[in-house]
């Protein structure tokens, strides 16, 4: 890895002298532009990495230098194209061509992620690892012919090959936003019964897993090694909020005025998406809020407490870090927003049903915006990290008869029990 470093670094050094760069444009909308050095795309050990830049039409805010602003950012993006995760290594930010602002952060140390569909990052990963997924293909191809001339074979490796395939989930999501999940299959030594597995859309298959049994929350770590933040993570969620630190935090800036656009079961959770145009605005940055989800009874639990009812609502920014509004139900007076979002709601899993009645985020969230905040994880598989938490302390009502709606739809808690903290602070 410190060979992968200085490769680096040189690299960098040696493209800052260059005019070799093909710049191509791979993704514009009104407000900025994304290209890629196509000269600067290199394999480097068991990772790809290239070179991006994105043009910003009006300046922007970085939350690290909150008086300075940028519109050019110039970005080294690492791809781990087989697991289908990204990180950052180094960022170059410019106002009209002059440096305000850089960041390394040595690959040993970076957080690779499964991106969020559609950012900036995703569409680059796509790029970059189209070319590996061709060569893995005809790898495969070649596999199976070699099998008819050789007498001695091991068919697990062309199978795993042919078998790696990514989902985006947003804590599905990511709960999707965001994130790929890839089958890893174990060698028996014997038959056996064969693994629960869920298709993807590609055709290939991800990790079943479940709220208990063998495949329930304390085996997630073990499903698949894309799991493994499960198990081995230091900052994931839920959490219990307890011991917290009094700060200045600023209040909730967000609209919240567009609304639903369908419902849909999923197996693990009910889920509600919204159209574009929701926004929250946090650390100077802005969140597209992608998604609500519930769970039953509530994830988070504060002092100790449990709530029969918990909506997440997922937020992404245009890199694909994620932010997530914990909202708490107790039970007493029905909840307007989901009576009407109850009125469709699917008690089978099956496709996004449109939404016929209009609901908007603001009848699912307390007009109270005060929040506790944290660093966290996905609560859910493949629970990566670097989530952004902020749990909402007032609650909202919901009847029993709409808290057991759910339950029904869903046929089982889908909640995760709360994790260590590890020396995390809670604020508020």
């Amino acid at each position: 890895m410190k060979k992968f470093f200085t490769v680096l670094i040189l690299y960098f050094a040696s493209i800052s002298l260059s005019n070799a760069a093909n710049w191509v444009k791979l993704h514009e909308q009104s407000s900025e532009k994304l290209l890629l050095d196509k000269q600067s795309v290199l394999q480097v050990e068991n990772l790809k990495r290239a070179w991006v830049k994105i043009e910003y039409k009006t300046p922007q805010n970085n939350p690290e230098t909150i008086d300075k602003t940028f519109n050019l950012s110039k970005l080294l993006w690492l791809f781990d194209c087989p697991t289908q995760k990204a990180a950052t290594s180094q960022v170059f930010q410019y106002l009209n061509n002059e440096l305000v602002y850089s960041a390394t952060i040595d690959p040993k140390s970076a957080e690779f992620i499964e991106p969020v569909p559609e950012t900036h990052i995703d569409i680059a990963m796509r790029y970059v690892c189209k070319a590996e997924k061709a060569v893995a293909a005809n790898k495969v191809t070649t596999s199976n012919t070699e099998k008819l001339k050789k007498t001695a074979i091991n068919p697990e490796s062309s199978v795993k090959k042919a078998e790696s395939a990514q989902e985006p989930v947003v804590e599905k999501p990511a709960e999707s936003v965001a994130k790929a999940e890839v089958k890893s299959d174990k060698p028996n030594a014997k038959p056996g019964p064969i693994a629960k597995t869920t298709a993807t859309k590609d055709g290939g298959h991800k990790p079943h897993w479940t709220y208990a049994g063998k495949e329930g929350p304390e085996s997630w770590g073990k499903l698949s090694p894309e799991f493994s933040a499960c198990a081995a993570g230091l900052n994931q969620s839920p959490v219990n909020i307890d011991s917290t630190i009094h700060a200045a935090l600023k209040p909730l800036k967000s609209i919240q005025k567009f609304p639903a656009k369908d419902i849909f079961n999923n197996g693990h959770t009910v889920q509600i998406n919204f159209k574009a145009g929701n926004m929250l605005v946090l650390d100077s940055a802005a969140y597209q809020m992608k998604q609500v989800h519930f769970h039953a009874p509530s994830e988070n639990t504060i002092r100790g407490k449990s709530f029969p009812l918990e909506a997440h609502f997922v937020h992404a920014d245009s890199k694909g870090n994620l932010t997530v509004i914990g909202v708490m139900y107790t039970e007493g007076k029905a909840n307007e927003g989901l009576a009407k979002l109850w009125s469709q709601m699917p008690n089978e899993v099956g496709e996004p049903v449109v939404l016929k009645n209009r609901v908007i985020p603001s009848e699912l969230i307390p007009e109270n915006r005060a929040y506790y905040r944290f660093s966290g994880s996905l609560t859910t598989p493949p629970c990566s990290e670097g989530v952004r938490w902020l749990v909402l302390k007032t609650p909202l009502t919901a009847s029993k008869e709409q808290i057991e709606a759910f339950k029904l739809a869903v046929k089982h808690d889908n909640n995760r029990p709360v994790q260590e903290l590890n020396g995390r602070v809670i604020i508020e």
